[in-house]
Order: structure tokens, then C-alpha cells, then sequence
């Protein structure tokens, strides 16, 4: 009970790449990750798919191989542009974590998978954890409502092709998705399925009082003091509204619930090896790409309706 099967993985690596896996804040809920495997001695960076014309901020250039891929320094900070990642390289630095946060442009699983590799290659990351700001990156594919999934399955689809030791997922910000049309019961029937797979490998709250929950809360307010003029995220608020106890649903797009400050962990073959059309994007070059197989493979399948936990 006291160690959670996701960390019994994560025990034997050294160096460990964290993802954001659907873009824009999803990279902060990785913040806490980051911060309880540096206190167990381990090489620990960020990084992961990202919103912003990563080009167009100051000081910024794609790496020489993969034009998809950049290291984000806190110079490139701006408060007149969207940018969380840049913010978060701020806040490293000022931590005293003098190290880039990688971004990735949004393209297809062809080429993030190859600069995924050689990203992962360059580092000698032994593990790679994609993280998930809400849950929508568990569905199999046949769901009521698959949120917004293209930089999702992207990044799933990209890393379950890596040669790497241990791979994981962890989505934190449960109940945050209602506007997406996600079916929570539907998601609690994904966990139980994967279960019996063997790819729940548990969950933990992420607590105010711990030294992850207060890296997570100091990193977030940073960025948003740093972004105030930009979009936030409801997803990484309702996980900062959880954590300080509040419950229930402050407006119809989500529904704040202790629930929702847990991280989940998860194996990535076991999600990736159950999902229903994952297979289908591995050709793709473009986002765009993505975004068309997605609704294609969607349409030959018998999309389930909505259903409800009984409690």
C-alpha cells in the first residue's frame, strides 16, 4: 500500500522525460512528478506538445534534425503571447533547475515519434511518462465523447512506438472535462477494463502539505502570473480547487470532486495495445492528419451512449 506500482517502475530509471501530452498547461501537471523524482536522485526533464508558435518568440529555434522539436529557455518568455512553456523554463530557473523545457510543434506521429527518439536518445532517458491534464487520453476510441483528442492520441500513438524501458501515463484534473463531453462513468469503466489488463498502476492525491503539491502550486501560479493576459486552463484550476477542498461544480464545465486532484498512473502498451484505432494514425505526417483519421475511424464505430454512475 505504501508504494504505488507506477513508482515500483519509475524506482530503477535514472533519467526520466515527462510529457505534457495534449499541449498548452499539461505540462504542469507534471510539475509534482518532476519534483518527487528529483527527491529520489533522479535526472528529471520536461517537456511536451505545445500550443504556441514556438518559432516566433524571442531567442527560440528549432533543433537542426527535427524541426518539430525546440528547447524552450526562459529568455523566450513573453507576457503578450501565449506560452506557458517558456514561463515554466522561468520558474525552473529561478528554482535553481538550470535545464530547457523541450516543446514539440503539433505534428504527426511520424515525426514526433522520431524526434521523441532522438530526444530520449540524447538524453538517455530510461523512462518516458506522458502527462494529461483531464482523463480523455484513457478512452479506447468508442465513448460517448472523445474530448479533444489529436495531440492526445499523437503523443500516445508516438510514444508507445519508443524503445524505452518503462512507459507510463498519468492524467490528474478528473471531472474537469464536462464541456468536452467526456462520460466519467465511461471513464471509470476504461480504468476498471485496464485493471483487468493490468495497466492501473494506481493513483495518489495531490496534497497542499506535500512538497510535489507545493511545487505544483507555486509553478502554476508563476505561469499564470506570468500568462495573466492570456488563456489559463480550467483543467489545471480545477485541480487547484480540488486540492484546497472545494467541491462541486462551479459552472457546467466541470465538477470538482477530491477526485479530481488525483493523479492516475497507467501503462502506456497496455492503454495504447486496447485503444480501437490508435494503429490508424501511425502513417500520419501532419496534426491535420490526425484530426481526419480520427473522425473517419470514428465514424465506422458503434459510438456507445451516455451513461451514469449510480451512487
Amino acid at each position: 500500500m505504501i508504494e504505488l506500482p507506477a513508482f515500483e517502475r519509475l524506482r530503477e530509471a535514472r533519467s526520466v522525460l515527462l510529457l505534457g501530452a495534449g499541449g498548452g498547461y499539461d505540462i504542469l501537471g507534471a510539475v509534482p512528478l518532476f519534483a518527487a523524482l528529483r527527491a529520489l536522485g533522479k535526472i528529471v526533464h520536461l517537456g511536451g506538445v505545445s500550443f504556441t508558435s514556438l518559432d516566433a518568440l524571442p531567442g527560440c529555434q528549432s533543433d537542426e534534425k527535427h524541426a518539430c522539436l525546440f528547447a524552450v529557455r526562459g529568455a523566450s518568455a513573453v507576457s503578450d503571447r501565449y506560452c506557458p512553456e517558456p514561463w515554466l523554463a522561468r520558474w525552473l530557473e529561478k528554482s535553481g533547475h538550470d535545464q530547457p523545457v523541450w516543446a514539440f510543434a503539433k505534428v504527426g506521429v511520424r515525426p514526433l515519434r522520431a524526434a521523441l527518439a532522438d530526444l530520449v536518445e540524447r538524453l538517455a532517458a530510461d523512462a518516458v511518462v506522458l502527462v494529461d491534464g483531464g482523463v480523455d487520453i484513457l478512452l479506447r476510441g468508442d465513448e460517448t465523447s472523445i474530448g479533444t483528442p489529436a495531440e492526445d492520441l499523437t503523443s500516445l500513438c508516438a510514444v508507445s512506438g519508443l524503445e524505452v524501458p518503462t512507459r507510463l501515463i498519468m492524467c490528474l484534473g478528473f471531472g474537469a472535462e464536462l464541456r468536452d463531453g467526456i462520460s466519467h462513468a465511461q471513464v471509470l469503466e476504461r480504468v476498471a477494463d485496464l485493471q483487468t489488463r493490468g495497466g492501473f498502476l494506481g493513483a495518489v492525491s495531490l496534497q497542499t502539505q506535500t512538497a510535489p503539491g507545493a511545487a505544483y502550486l507555486e509553478a502554476l501560479s508563476y505561469v499564470l502570473e506570468g500568462q495573466r493576459s492570456q488563456r489559463g486552463s480550467h483543467v489545471q484550476g480545477s485541480v487547484r480547487a480540488a486540492m484546497s477542498g472545494q467541491f462541486g461544480g462551479p459552472n457546467s464545465d466541470t465538477w470538482v470532486s477530491p477526485l479530481t486532484a488525483l493523479c492516475w498512473f497507467f501503462s502506456v502498451p497496455e492503454v495504447a495495445g486496447s485503444h480501437l484505432f490508435l494503429s490508424h494514425l501511425e502513417p500520419t505526417e501532419t496534426i491535420w492528419d490526425v484530426t481526419t483519421r480520427v473522425r473517419g475511424c470514428r465514424s465506422t464505430l458503434a459510438v456507445r451512449g451516455r451513461s451514469s454512475i449510480p451512487l
